[in-house]
């Protein structure tokens, strides 16, 4: 801003003086507040009996008073210089008080213990010293230690007499500086505030022991106080009616905040810095109602801001730099942490997280790219642009293409054998899985009847733990039975050609994604292990030769863990829906075979009994292996209805269990929930929400990849940020697969 409202023209400061004049850093914003005092303040200065000189500020903690008061300094051109009140004040702090002094001080070192008696810390004390002799650091401490000794020195040897020094604020008032007084209303004594009242009229006068002081014409006072906090009193009568403006200062409207927190931090992404504002104000209001003593304002939303700009999760840095602040009372907490969750602001900043990771995929810190020789930024990459509407019908028909399985377990069909010729030839060769055929990809030569006995007992285990984890919901009374796929031989040619169809796509893409794995850490791990490029079977107790990492330690945290949800009901048999949903399946989970991403992938349907009201097929859990994994895919079908809120909590509640940096959910479904008896309209949004509420505050990006004509209706229930629509679904297992990989 120019120098509009300057009042100094003309007049001439000591080098001290024009070191005490404030300078406007690039970072800061002129507000409506300070545009109106400055201009107030000019447009009166030559009117005697209208001139104001008492300016008070007051407001909440972190609104911009002591800011805006250093701010004036610039704009009248004025010396800025301050005093904090404390409790314990006496007159003799206000006026000033007797010290001693060395007799040398009057003649070689007057100005220099000025301006040190106005500093703060020894650092300021250091600075004023070069400054004021124009030498560097080390100088100027040589120099404070000379300083110190002639002060120090015996009266023998140097004469030490005792000299009144003026308090700052009668220094301020002598020399005509802007003096902002902090804080007055902590001052226990009332008699204090009173002795300032004759000094704070235009021509005021100061009785000080070493006779009358008069107020300088340039001086300006602004006194800047809280309002309303502990330990706080209300400020006296007679002061607050002897200034002539005064200003509530509150915390600055959301635009405001987030212009001062992009000049203060040059972080620039509005989505965050809104939903930051807002959490800020919102904490701020519950503080005052639930008379919580702690500061929500604009010092705690900058260092909040800057913690997220320098890679700090926003929803785990506002504890120490917001709500800690506030108060660590364990109750108070509470309340705040409940008023968060009522507004659901912090769901709404997992969704705009979420929202980054999105579109940009995992950013990688300045040391990770160092370590892994990567010197330039990916392009943006971008999925396919959403279709042209249509005029399609959009209501979703569910038909029923089977009739209903018996209740009762039936025996598995005849098992194919598998060979010996299956089993891995050399114990020296580098792991191929997921690029080779799928008889030579059983690794451990299990037959299809001993998989199925394994199968049995952890249908049984996953089943009690669905039920566990439904206990509170609305589907806990209905029956929901998890399935595990039985596969026959037929499963298997079949899973062999989807594997053939979508392997050239997922070679070439888990090629690029190895190769910047690979330089993550060394191959080169010692024998005996788990993982390693090269794998020795014979040195490792460990019998189906298949669970071992080919490229990291199990120590190290992958980037990714991915759980799909595959919908199977009826209106997937159109369009060749389901096959392509199994064919996207299919490259998922050799995508995440090849580049060790921990994987999970469930089907569902819904009332295929009065008993079975969910169906949940689990192709695979996170802790599964990958043998049979594209024949069981195979047996995917369109069933019947569809209860989407329940695979998508079983999902997400597994996906939160894991350790990696981020977590994706990926819901691939052609229509809107609808299932019996009222399972449809706004009780299946409902849950469905309820379910993205729980789970996106504990770091889980839902994605829904809509592929039939209910695309609006989807992304209405799942929200804007959380949506893909997939036009082409030919497409579908490419889309899918370049959308994945922007995460790692």
């Amino acid at each position: 801003m120019e120098q509009s409202f300057v009042v100094t023209e003309g007049r001439k400061f000591t080098k001290v003086e024009e070191q005490m004049i404030w300078r406007k850093p690039a970072s800061h914003k002129t507000s409506r507040e300070e545009i109106r005092i400055a201009s107030e303040i000019k447009n009166n200065w030559l009117d005697p009996e209208m001139k104001i000189m008492n300016v008070l500020l007051e407001g909440d903690a972190g609104s911009g008073k002591t800011q805006l008061a250093r701010a004036l300094s610039d704009d009248l051109q004025l010396p800025y210089t301050k005093v904090t009140c404390f409790a314990d004040m006496d007159k003799t702090d206000v006026f000033g008080a007797l010290l001693p002094v060395v007799s040398a001080d009057d003649e070689d070192d007057q100005e220099l213990l000025e301006a040190i008696y106005q500093t703060d810390s020894l650092q300021e004390v250091l600075a004023v010293i070069e400054s004021h002799f124009q030498i560097d650091a080390d100088q100027a401490k040589d120099r404070l230690c000379k300083l110190i000794e002639r002060i120090d020195q015996d009266e023998t040897t140097t004469s030490v007499e005792y000299k009144f020094y003026p308090s700052e604020i009668v220094r301020a008032m002598q020399k005509g500086y802007l003096l902002e007084i902090q804080e007055p209303t902590v001052i226990r004594d009332a008699s204090v505030l009173v002795a300032l009242n004759s000094a704070l009229e235009p021509n005021g006068l100061l009785n000080i022991p070493t006779g009358i002081i008069r107020r300088h014409p340039d001086c300006v006072v602004v006194i800047t106080t809280n309002r309303n906090y502990q330990g706080n009193r209300p400020l006296n009568e007679s002061l607050r009616d002897r200034v002539q403006h005064a200003e509530k200062m509150d915390l600055p409207s959301i635009e405001v905040m987030i212009e001062r927190a992009i000049a203060k931090t040059n972080f620039t992404d509005r989505d965050y810095l809104e939903v930051m504002a807002e959490i800020i104000r919102l904490l701020d209001e519950t503080a005052k109602a639930n008379a919580i003593k702690g500061v929500a304002g604009m010092r705690s939303y900058f260092f909040w801001v800057n913690s997220l700009k320098q890679g700090q999760d926003p929803l785990e840095s506002i504890f120490p730099k917001v709500l800690y602040k506030l108060t660590t009372d364990e109750t108070e907490l509470k309340i705040l942490q409940e008023a968060l969750e009522q507004s659901k602001l912090l769901t709404e900043l997992q969704q705009v997280k979420n929202q980054q990771k999105l579109q940009q995929g995992r950013r990688i810190s300045q040391a990770e790219a160092d370590q892994r020789n990567i010197f330039e930024e990916a392009e943006e990459a971008t999925l396919k642009s959403e279709a042209v509407e249509t005029d399609a019908p959009t209501e979703n028909q569910e038909t029923k293409v089977e009739e209903v399985e018996s209740e009762k377990e039936k025996k598995h069909p005849e098992a194919a054998t598998i060979s010996d010729d299956a089993e891995r030839g050399d114990a020296e060769a580098e792991s191929t899985t997921g690029s080779i055929d799928e008889e030579d990809k059983i690794g451990s030569a299990m037959s299809l009847d001993e998989m199925a006995e394994i199968d049995k007992t952890k249908r049984k285990e996953l089943n009690r733990a669905i039920r566990e984890s439904l206990k509170e919901t609305i589907h806990a009374k209905e029956g929901t039975i998890l399935h595990r796929p039985t596969i026959n031989e037929a499963a298997i040619k079949n899973g062999q050609e989807l594997t053939q169809s979508v392997l050239p796509e997922v070679e070439s893409l888990s090629h690029v994604i190895n190769d910047l794995l690979n330089k993550e850490v060394s191959n080169d791990y010692s024998g005996g292990k788990y993982y390693g490029a090269r794998f020795n079977p014979s040195h490792v107790a460990y019998g189906d030769l298949r669970n071992f990492d080919k490229k990291n330690p199990p120590s190290e945290q992958p980037s990714l863990a991915l759980a799909v949800r595959v919908d199977e009901s009826g209106s997937m048999l159109r369009d060749d829906r389901i096959q392509n949903a199994k064919l996207a399946a299919v490259a998922l989970s050799l995508f995440a075979e090849k580049t060790n991403i921990p994987l999970m992938l469930y089907g569902d349907s819904a009332d295929l009994s009065q008993r079975e009201k969910t169906s949940i097929y689990s192709y695979k859990e996170f802790d599964d292996g990958y043998d049979f994994m594209a024949a069981k895919l195979s047996t995917m079908k369109p069933r019947q209805n569809n209860r989407d809120g329940v695979p998508l909590r079983l999902l997400a509640e597994k996906l939160s269990q894991q350790a990696a940096d981020t977590k994706v959910l990926l819901s691939i479904s052609d229509g809107q929930p609808k299932a019996l008896p009222d399972y449809t309209g706004e009780k299946a949004k409902q849950d469905i929400q309820s379910v993205l509420d729980d789970y996106e505050r504990k770091g889980i990006l839902f994605i829904a990849c809509a592929i039939g004509e209910d695309k609006e209706q989807l992304r209405t229930l799942y929200g804007k940020n959380n949506f893909v629509d997939i036009s082409d679904i030919s497409t579908l297992p490419q889309q899918l697969l370049q959308l994945i990989a922007r995460f790692i």
